[in-house]
């Protein structure tokens, strides 16, 4: 099916007029920027030479317990990220009393303004109108990102249940560059159960056409071949069009260092002693994508957890048997 069509097809459907836009300003300051993104990493990750011990009793019938995920990643985010759009202050002139009629004050000019939580039409932050999409590979599968709704970071987020998994919420925050950073849950509560958001993107990555796990070469060689460049249908009030412009899966073996990148984290005198995620990612997976997008804003980074793959070592570090890696999709309008 055309974009055209799909497009025309999506927009019939879409809910009542509803527009939410709040400005915000179009430029910031940041603390510091970096001087360069090291060179890639040395050497390839290692996946060791052992394969996994087996699966749990519970995984082998099929049972996968709901994910708390991002918990510990998302207690770092600072809390000087915008968790709300910036009001800016427009200024405007006043007239000049007792003052000759010819001299008049030249009115300041209109900040531009860009809400930073809008991408393909769809508005990220707090909002009542979920948010679904489709993924259309490069060989024309078809991957549906079922409704959620979008909430904002904010702090006590997390204490506040609003991000569990039963909520069917998607919380995004904006990172040091503005970018917007979408985590959803994946996984399943049971073989009887419908997965969670991210579940059949998931699948479609872990998984061959039996259902039965990949070795991480292959998964790496699906998101190149297959995700990389497809294009991706973004609905809530309005429909639009985006691509996938980098696509990566953090192993085990790199999954904790990750968890330590949500934000980027400063010293008193504004020096970067830590990476956001983008320039890690970038860092550390050059052949990504990730690295083109190091100072772009306008990107929608969707980010949600997966499972250990065939050959791989389990991370001890990482509690959780079902959040062993990390799935990074990076999002550009067309």
């Amino acid at each position: 099916m055309k974009e055209q069509e799909i497009l025309q097809m999506s927009e019939k459907k879409s809910l009542v007029d509803f527009q939410r836009s709040t400005p915000v300003e179009s430029s910031r300051t940041k603390l510091s920027r970096r001087a360069f993104i090291k060179a890639a990493i040395t050497g390839g990750v290692g996946l060791g030479g052992a394969g996994y011990a087996g699966l749990k009793f519970l995984e082998r019938l099929g049972w996968e317990p709901p994910e708390v995920s991002f918990e510990q990643e998302l207690q770092t985010v600072s809390k000087t990220a915008t968790a709300t759009p910036f009001l800016p202050q427009e200024a405007t002139s006043r007239p000049i009393f007792n003052q000759p009629t010819e001299r008049t004050v030249e009115p300041f000019p209109t900040p531009e303004v860009i809400n930073y939580w809008i991408f393909a039409r769809a508005d990220f932050s707090d909002s009542s109108h979920q948010i679904d999409m489709m993924i259309t590979l490069n060989d024309s599968t078809e991957l549906l990102i079922p409704p959620f709704t979008p909430i904002s970071w904010r702090e006590g987020i997390l204490e506040s249940g609003d991000f569990s998994p039963d909520k069917n919420t998607g919380l995004t925050y904006l990172d040091e560059d503005m970018r917007k950073i979408l985590n959803l849950h994946s996984g399943r509560a049971g073989p009887l159960r419908p997965g969670y958001t991210m579940w059949e993107v998931q699948m479609a990555i872990e998984t061959n056409s039996l259902g039965n796990r990949i070795s991480p070469a292959q998964a790496e060689e699906k998101l190149k071949t297959q995700f990389m460049g497809a294009s991706v249908l973004v609905r809530q009030r309005e429909a639009a069009f985006a691509k996938i412009a980098a696509a990566v899966r953090v192993p085990p073996s790199l999954v904790y260092e990750s968890t330590r990148h949500v934000y980027e984290e400063t010293d008193a005198n504004g020096n970067v002693i830590r990476e956001g995620i983008v320039p890690w990612l970038a860092e550390n997976f050059p052949d990504s994508g990730f690295s083109d997008l190091v100072d772009k804003s306008d990107v929608l980074i969707i980010k949600f957890c997966g499972r250990i793959l065939s050959g791989e070592r389990e991370e001890k570090r990482i509690s959780s048997s079902f959040q062993q890696a990390r799935f990074f999709l990076a999002l550009k309008e067309k």
